[in-house]
């Protein structure tokens, strides 16, 4: 589907355009008439002026309303931009090419000298939000409304109309001229920041991958540590019980002391195996799914914790990338047990969104809040939580106060891959 949205910061912009073109307007629809023949000023309103002044007036109100300003999409701006053109090509032409008299305003001057600059205002928008086709058929219509006036009223031997017709038209090309190099760099603005934004993508990928190849590295770590806690365990046991076995029948006072002891080392091998075994065991992630992963740990930190809580997840089963799916569920994981710990929290709810262009994740809980700025400084877990986050160029924001509910809401962009 074509994305018909624009730029926000191009409504204040073309506010302030507005508001210049309004004065300039108004100065002119005010400014006295000089009469060449009788040699004298009058004063008169300028009524095409004042009317267009009006005009610009109701559409600067009308984008100072956000209903009608957050329904500004590209067709709409679009047209804003031709009529804005336009107002600003008849009230110079119109006065005094279409009066019977041969009144001259001095006012009108001063809209005469600013016109072109008032008609590069919408080029640059029109550059910047659209393509070179509305760029040319911008210049195209900027052309023929300039000399429409000129060949209606005026008369094909009169050397000033031919003059003035030869300038609108050269104004016309400088303007497809410019507007097409302005169009141009603003393409180049665009690719280069496209060509940015995949070299982050890459970047991210090359941090992700390092950090996969930690925890590969972390993992033969374990697998080390759990074979040498669980040899050396073993071999202690077998020792004792050779131990036991001899002094079973003429000692048995001190086969009891060597079994307490045989007992308790048992008991501390298998405490550090069940621990190695854990880090070194597939997530839930791969083993469930995200969802139901998801539910379980819901479920089983409700239990741990004594609270009420309330899941809610996409129906569909998308498949997500490894990533993504990693950095949900540990997200939920820390920020349940953050809750377990220090929030004495009644209720928990956590939903995860899909969105067309991201996915949210909440955690929210009705415990007795904290203050993020603290906590963001000393809490190793929330640290680590916003670091997997910005690796995958999400945000994470926290929001929370003392003695008040907490919120977490985490947005993770989709991969284009």
């Amino acid at each position: 589907m074509k994305d018909n949205s624009i730029d926000t910061r191009i409504i204040p912009i073309l506010r302030w355009s507005i508001i210049m073109q309004i004065t300039f307007l108004l100065i002119s629809a005010f400014s006295p008439r000089f009469v060449l023949r009788k040699d004298e000023m009058r004063f008169a309103l300028d009524q095409s002026s004042f009317i267009s002044a009006l005009i610009l007036m109701f559409v600067l109100v009308s984008l100072l309303i956000p209903a009608i300003k957050s329904k500004i999409k590209k067709p709409q701006l679009l047209v804003l931009l031709f009529l804005l053109a336009s107002i600003t090509i008849l009230a110079r032409s119109i006065p005094p090419s279409l009066e019977k008299s041969d009144w001259f305003r001095g006012g009108i001057n001063l809209l005469r000298w600013d016109t072109t600059f008032y008609l590069f205002i919408p080029l640059m928008f029109i550059a910047w939000q659209y393509s070179l086709r509305e760029v040319m058929y911008y210049c195209i219509f900027i052309t023929l409304l300039d000399i429409l006036p000129f060949r209606i009223y005026g008369k094909g031997d009169n050397f000033f109309f031919v003059i003035s017709m030869m300038g609108n038209i050269v104004r016309g090309l400088t303007l497809g001229i410019i507007g097409w190099i302005t169009y141009r760099l603003v393409d180049l603005q665009r690719t280069q920041q496209k060509e940015l934004e995949a070299a982050n993508r890459k970047l991210r990928k090359y941090a992700l991958t390092a950090e996969r190849l930690a925890q590969s590295q972390e993992r033969n770590r374990i697998a080390r540590e759990m074979h040498d806690t669980l040899a050396h365990t073993l071999s202690s046991v077998a020792v004792q019980l050779e131990a036991i076995r001899a002094l079973f029948s003429k000692k048995p006072q001190q086969a009891k002391q060597v079994l307490n002891r045989t007992l308790v080392n048992t008991r501390h091998g298998l405490d550090e195996t069940r621990r190695a075994l854990v880090d070194m065991r597939s997530s839930a992630v791969e083993t469930y799914g995200l969802k139901q992963a998801i539910k379980n740990l819901v479920i089983s930190a409700a239990e741990r914790g004594g609270f009420q809580s309330k899941v809610s997840l996409p129906a569909s089963d998308e498949l997500l990338d490894d990533e993504i799916n990693h950095c949900i569920y540990r997200s939920v994981q820390e920020a349940l047990e953050n809750s377990i710990k220090h929030s004495n929290a009644k209720s928990i709810d956590v939903a995860l969104e899909n969105q067309p262009d991201n996915f949210t994740l909440m955690i929210e809980d009705n415990g007795k809040g904290f203050d993020p700025e603290k906590i963001r400084k000393e809490q190793m877990g929330i640290r680590g939580m916003r670091e997997r986050v910005e690796l995958l160029g999400g945000t994470l924001t926290i929001d929370s106060k003392p003695n008040m509910k907490t919120k977490i809401i985490i947005q993770l962009p989709r991969s284009d891959d």
